[in-house]
């Protein structure tokens, strides 16, 4: 909280109708501190944050890195069977929650936060210390395995990762004065996912205005909005960006505003780039920007700019300033799997074997990506695939043999794989090849997808189906070709 006096007259948060300004939002912290204390919550408590993005939220998480506490962001999109894996895993001393949740610890509104705004004043009180290794929150991503893993940052990590966004973009906080311009930034993705929460942590940092959509993205609000609040910079993963170019108020609105547009969370097509620069010509030398990272490793390791884009299209750019990239085993064509070695990678997974962490990052401190790609001769990174069965459906990850089990369960099927196929919107999306019981009627894809709900997140629910009676293709050692089955899909 140090060093955001220098904000005191400017807004901080924008939700709705809603304005919190730097100092109310300081006060506020303080008086959730409070409130948090009186429910139990003390230094080295675990407590989940469960709900979508809003100022109590914000001023949750705030209030538990004072108290001593390490915040569980937990997706706010999760089915009961992912969240009650997710308590079982981490075995939360509390969950503040948005709605109504029946776990195994005790939950409370996160809406009761909402009084510490309007609330008397609060003395401020010391902050808990501990050392750069210590946990600072623990994020969730889902990968091979199934269910999501929890994944644990470090203070070093958090601290680290944004030392790196501010430093690449010029702006750290001892460069900057109250006369310094403000930073109106739109936030659409997920507080509880890094990327989101990386923006919002510079902005406290830098004296920015994070504009807080409400309720499911929507294109048209989003246009609203950036032409209302003088959006400057919106970030988003592709299949937010093709929405908002696809809609039919788009030329319609006052959109001069917007300096900055990164992507992320998904491959960006040149194509895609091309219809920016296109409708947002000012974006053309200087707005967009393509950046890769994961939750594993703290936050984003390479960054392209605008620049970078026009001389190397579809490159994700090169390291940030504390990151070192390198590619294992590559192939004739210099391909491989990408390895990062950074201090912002995790401390490790939560509830897993020893084993399934050393497989993720090795002894050496390298942090193993899944993603196969290459680097050209001055450092620019390219993905060209990758390694791990997951599906990245609009920016969000989808583990195919957790869908696979879930699908399974069904009396019906016999054996099901579930595999990404391109998608024009999405990037990709979700196909599943069922194979049923031979002299019974055959399940539907209705039937299947009412199957799964609850069960799954609801973008984990495939959208297109082959229910077949012949078994699954298999390669040597009987693994089911995935890539033979895409082929079916996609004429390949």
């Amino acid at each position: 909280m140090a060093g955001t006096e220098v904000w005191t007259d400017r807004t901080f948060l924008v939700h709705g109708e809603r304005r919190v300004g730097f100092a109310g939002f300081r006060a506020a912290v303080h008086g959730a501190r409070a409130h948090l204390a009186g429910l139990g919550i003390a230094a080295g408590d675990r407590v989940m944050v469960h709900g979508y993005n809003s100022p109590e939220w914000v001023v949750a998480l705030w209030a538990l890195w004072l108290s001593g506490a390490v915040p569980v962001l937990a997706n706010r999109w999760w089915s009961s069977a992912e969240i009650d894996h997710a308590v079982g895993v981490l075995a939360p001393a509390h969950v503040l929650s948005d709605t109504a949740l029946d776990v195994r610890a005790p939950v409370d509104a996160l809406g009761d936060l909402r009084t510490v705004f309007d609330g008397p004043a609060v003395e401020d009180s010391p902050v808990v210390e501990s050392d750069g290794d210590a946990p600072a929150l623990v994020l969730f991503t889902s990968g091979s395995s199934g269910m999501p893993k929890a994944v644990e940052l470090s203070r070093r990590s958090v601290i680290c990762n944004q030392q790196n966004i501010m430093a690449r973009t010029g702006r750290l906080p001892h460069l900057l004065d109250d006369g310094s311009a403000q930073v109106v930034s739109l936030a659409t993705t997920p507080m509880f996912h890094v990327g989101g929460l990386s923006s919002l942590l510079t902005h406290f940092l830098t004296g920015g205005k994070i504009v807080m959509t409400e309720g499911r993205f929507d294109p048209g609000q989003i246009l609203e909005l950036i032409e209302r609040e003088r959006i400057q910079v919106w970030g988003a993963v592709p299949t937010m960006a093709i929405r908002l170019l696809e809609h039919p108020d788009f030329d319609s609105r006052d959109l001069s505003s917007l300096k900055s547009w990164p992507l992320g969370g998904a491959p960006v097509t040149t194509a895609l780039l091309d219809r920016i620069r296109t409708k947002l010509p000012k974006l053309r030398e200087r707005g967009l920007s393509n950046t890769w990272g994961m939750t594993e490793a703290g936050g984003f390791l390479t960054v392209a700019n605008a620049g970078d884009l026009v001389l190397h299209p579809g490159s994700v750019g090169r390291p940030y300033p504390v990151v070192e990239i390198r590619i294992a085993d590559p192939d004739a064509d210099g391909v491989g799997e990408v390895l990062a070695r950074s201090p912002t990678v995790m401390n490790g997974y939560a509830g897993v074997d020893d084993e399934v962490n050393a497989d993720t990052v090795d002894a050496d401190g390298w942090l193993h990506s899944g993603d196969l790609g290459h680097l050209t001769e001055d450092g620019y990174l390219f993905i060209d695939g990758r390694s791990k069965d997951v599906v990245i459906r609009g920016g969000e990850n989808i583990a195919c043999p957790h869908v696979e089990a879930a699908i399974a369960t069904h009396p019906a099927v016999v054996e099901v794989a579930a595999l990404g196929v391109p998608h024009p919107d999405l990037g990709e999306e979700l196909v599943a090849v069922v194979v049923h019981h031979g002299g019974a009627e055959p399940p539907t894809p209705q039937e299947l997808a009412r199957h799964l709900d609850g069960v799954v997140s609801y973008f984990a629910i495939p959208t297109r189906w082959e229910i077949r009676a012949e078994p699954l293709p298999t390669l040597a050692g009987e693994k089911v070709d995935k890539k033979r089955l895409a082929a079916t899909f996609t004429g390949d």
